[in-house]
C-alpha cells in the first residue's frame, strides 16, 4: 500500500530543499504538514515529587559533565508508590575528588560498588536497581522544584513494589 501523497507510478511531493531555502526549478514545492490538536483542556503541569523517602528504581544513568566542565554520574530515578508513584527525580554525584563519597553512597545503594574498592560496572548493572530516595524541594528563579538528596539501599517493600512495577504494563 502506497503512502499518503504518493502512488506507485508518481514520486512523493515532496522536494530537497536547498540551504538557501529554495527549491530547484521545475521541481514542484512541498506542502508542509499542519498539526492541530485541542488542548482546551489541558493544563501543563510539571510533576513535582512529594518530599520524603521514596521506594524508587534506576531508569537512567549516565557520565557527563556539569555545566563547569567537570565529570558527573546523572541518575534518573522513578518513584514506585505513593502519591508521587511515576514522577521520575534526577540526581547529579560530582566525580571531583571532594565529592566522590556521594557517588559511592549511591553506587553502593543499588548494590554496584563498595567503599574502598575499584568499581567497575556497566549501565545494565545499574538499570532497574531498586532503591530509597530521599526527595527535597528547592526554589529556583521563584519556582519549586525536586531534587534526590540522598540514596539508600532498597528495603522489602521496596523489592515488593518493584515486582508490582515489572509487571504493569507500560
Amino acid at each position: 500500500m502506497p503512502l499518503p501523497g504518493t502512488s506507485r507510478d508518481k514520486a512523493p511531493k515532496t522536494v530537497a530543499i536547498t540551504p538557501g531555502g529554495q527549491t530547484p526549478i521545475g521541481l514542484p514545492v512541498a506542502e508542509e504538514e499542519v498539526f492541530e490538536e485541542d488542548f482546551t483542556d489541558v493544563t501543563s503541569k510539571y510533576a513535582i515529587a512529594e518530599e520524603g523517602l521514596h521506594h524508587a528504581k534506576v531508569v537512567g544513568f549516565e557520565k557527563t559533565e556539569s555545566r563547569s566542565g567537570n565529570p558527573q554520574y546523572v541518575w534518573q530515578f522513578r518513584i514506585l508508590a505513593g502519591n508521587s508513584k511515576g514522577v521520575e527525580v534526577k540526581y547529579w554525584t560530582s566525580l571531583l575528588p571532594q565529592a566522590r563519597w556521594k557517588v559511592v553512597e549511591a553506587l553502593e545503594a543499588v548494590g554496584v560498588a563498595a567503599s574502598g574498592s575499584v568499581a567497575r560496572f556497566k549501565l545494565s548493572d545499574i538499570i532497574d536497581k531498586p532503591c530509597i530516595i530521599e526527595v527535597v524541594h528547592e526554589d529556583y528563579e521563584g519556582k519549586t522544584n525536586h531534587k534526590v538528596n540522598k540514596v539508600y539501599g532498597p528495603s522489602k517493600d521496596t523489592l515488593a513494589f518493584m515486582k508490582q512495577d515489572e509487571s504493569a504494563p507500560f
